[in-house]
């Protein structure tokens, strides 16, 4: 079964989850779902741009994560939190739409960027519970609007603004990096050419009870 959004599950789903929703017993999460690692780098930015010694800071915080972890999270990033609260807010009442008016973005054929319920995974044995939107924002020439919903209203804006900050703060942990390697502020940036970006917004449901 491969249902084009979450609403159009069959009726059977009010009551009992459908049988491609559930995974084998040793292929579920052994960890609750509300604990998480506290382990993680978390890395404040806070700074970032001075030249004295929390630059210098940041970028051995950066160093050791990437030595140890190879993942860290960012705080005081400087992407700002209303822009981010809207982010939120309008693809809520996007998902939030009728299944005609997502389906216009529909990505299942293969399309680059649009809307997909599940995975964009083809021949996935196990579906997830969830709907969500990936666009490509950067190299500018990427971008494909026919593909960015223009509903709500605003949402286009927002989407634009979003990605701009992204790519910026990603110039700016590329200019720690290239820094902490010894090389020029620029290096890592130069290196990648035209970097790549795609932004995925997700939504989960919950199972039917």
């Amino acid at each position: 079964m491969e249902p084009t959004t979450v609403e159009s599950f069959p009726s059977e789903t009010q009551t009992r989850l459908h049988p491609s929703f559930v995974l084998d017993e040793e292929e579920r999460p052994k960890v609750a779902y509300n604990h998480f690692s506290d382990a993680i780098p978390v890395i404040s930015l806070a700074g970032i741009d001075e030249a004295d010694g929390r630059r210098l800071d940041i970028c051995q915080k950066i160093v050791e994560a990437c030595e140890e972890w190879g993942i860290f999270q960012v705080v005081d990033h400087g992407v700002d939190s209303h822009l981010i609260s809207e982010m939120f807010r309008l693809f809520g009442e996007f998902f939030a739409l009728p299944p005609d008016e997502k389906l216009r973005f529909d990505m299942s054929s293969s399309k680059k960027g649009g809307f997909l319920v599940s995975s964009h995974l083809r021949g996935e044995a196990v579906h997830n519970w969830r709907e969500f939107l990936t666009y490509f924002s950067y190299p500018l020439r990427e971008r494909d609007y026919s593909m960015w919903p223009e509903k709500p209203e605003g949402l286009t804006a927002v989407m634009k603004e979003y990605s701009e900050k992204l790519m910026g703060l990603a110039c700016k942990l590329l200019e720690v990096m290239s820094e902490a390697m010894g090389l020029e502020k620029e290096a890592l940036f130069k290196a990648c050419v035209d970097i790549d970006q795609k932004v995925f917004v997700m939504t989960g449901h919950f199972m039917p009870r």
